[in-house]
């Protein structure tokens, strides 16, 4: 298949280019004029330079996809201070998407949420709080509230289109295998959500596996390699439904998932 990739020159996004080739899917990666073209994985798929803010690119770069991978996310610095870059790139750039993939008949869609966007889950009660969502009151309000809208809006065209949606809740994701973080900050030196990580590259196994996924209509799976998770989330559903063996458990580093939560600044 031709998989269009939506920030597409992010560190998460390059594990997940990675893994779609090895599956023998053809890449088309859309990120931003400028935006990590000189990255090793870039110069091996075709590259196409828009904004999903703008329809009009979104479209353009539809137009050969079998199915996409939304991975774009607003992450610059300072960006959830006000709604704009929140809600042009994470709201309407979702919106754009999906539209854009409504329109060209591409009929399945794979978006990078997040595995707990500060909802207060008693262990064992994340089904019963699906619809008992709330957004931190903090400074991570904006993010919060538009990445849960970002997945309204994929159970929205669900609902009223013939399109499916596998939602990805990934927890804080890391690299397993390098041990380092996205900052490249070695994970012994991390407090920052330890009990909720995930690989990349485990990450980047499940959006494979989503592509091909006997499922209609809309679907959210939690993925999240530490095994902690577990005692909060149905990752053993996410198992099961995917095939997806987690090659990073991350058992040295642990503590308990209660200190699970999302990090706006490097989702994608």
């Amino acid at each position: 298949m031709q998989i269009l990739i939506t920030g597409a020159a992010g560190w998460t996004a390059a594990a997940i280019i990675e893994a779609v080739r090895r599956a023998g899917h053809d890449v088309i990666a859309f990120d931003l004029p400028g935006a990590g073209c000189n990255a090793p994985e870039m110069r091996q798929v075709g590259t196409i330079a828009g904004d999903v803010a703008s329809f009009a690119d979104v479209a353009g770069a539809m137009r050969s996809a079998d199915a996409v991978i939304h991975l774009a996310v607003a992450v610059e610095e300072g960006a959830y201070r006000s709604p704009g870059a929140p809600f042009a790139v994470n709201v309407l750039g979702t919106y754009n998407v999906f539209e854009a993939a409504r329109r060209a008949e591409v009929g399945r869609v794979v978006l990078m949420s997040e595995a707990a966007v500060h909802v207060p889950w008693e262990p064992g009660e994340w089904l019963e709080a699906e619809d008992d969502w709330r957004s931190d009151p903090g400074e991570d309000h904006l993010y919060d509230l538009t990445k849960r809208l970002q997945e309204e809006i994929a159970r929205d065209f669900c609902a009223t289109f013939p399109m499916t949606a596998v939602v990805l809740r990934a927890g804080h994701i890391v690299d397993g295998k390098a041990g380092v973080d996205p900052r490249g900050c070695p994970l012994e030196a991390v407090d920052y959500a330890r009990g909720g990580w995930v690989c990349r590259y485990d990450l980047a196994e499940a959006c494979v596996r989503a592509l091909t996924l006997a499922t209609t209509g809309y679907t959210a799976f939690h993925v999240i390699g530490s095994r902690e998770s577990s005692r909060r989330f149905d990752v053993e559903r996410t198992e099961r439904a995917l095939g997806l063996r987690f090659d990073s458990r991350f058992e040295r580093y642990g503590k308990p998932a209660s200190e699970v939560v999302p990090d706006p600044g490097w989702t994608a």
